[in-house]
C-alpha cells in the first residue's frame, strides 16, 4: 500500500497513535495552539522510518493551515540544495519569427 492509499485508509484513521496524539494535544493545533474541530485537524508525519506502525512520537498534530506552512517548509529545505536546470533559450531567440505578417492586408 502506498502512502497516499495508507493516509485514505480506515487503518490510518482508526491508528491508536494517530488518537493518542488527537487526545494528547487536547484536540488542538502544537504550533498556532488553535481550537480546531473535525476535519481541520490533520495529523502530521515527523518521520516515515514506521509508516503503517506508527508511534506517537512520529506524529504531530497540526491544523491544515500549519501543515501545508510545515510541509512547504521542508519541502524547501530537502530541494535547497539542488542546482536548478536551465533549459539554452538563447537559439530560439536567435532566429524569431514575426509576431504578425506584415503583407497579410486585412478586408472588411
Amino acid at each position: 500500500m502506498n502512502y497516499h492509499e495508507y493516509i485514505a485508509s480506515r487503518e490510518w484513521r482508526q491508528n491508536p497513535a494517530r488518537l493518542a496524539e488527537l487526545e494528547a494535544s487536547g484536540f488542538r493545533c502544537r504550533l498556532c495552539n488553535g481550537d480546531c474541530t473535525g476535519s481541520a485537524l490533520e495529523v502530521h508525519h515527523r518521520t516515515y522510518a514506521n509508516l503503517g506502525n506508527e508511534q506517537r512520537s512520529d506524529l504531530t498534530t497540526l491544523c491544515r493551515s500549519c501543515h501545508r506552512v510545515v510541509t512547504d517548509h521542508f519541502r524547501r529545505l530537502r530541494y535547497a540544495p539542488r542546482v536548478p536546470a536551465f533549459a539554452n533559450v538563447r537559439s530560439a531567440l536567435d532566429n524569431p519569427s514575426p509576431l504578425f505578417d506584415p503583407t497579410f492586408k486585412e478586408t472588411l
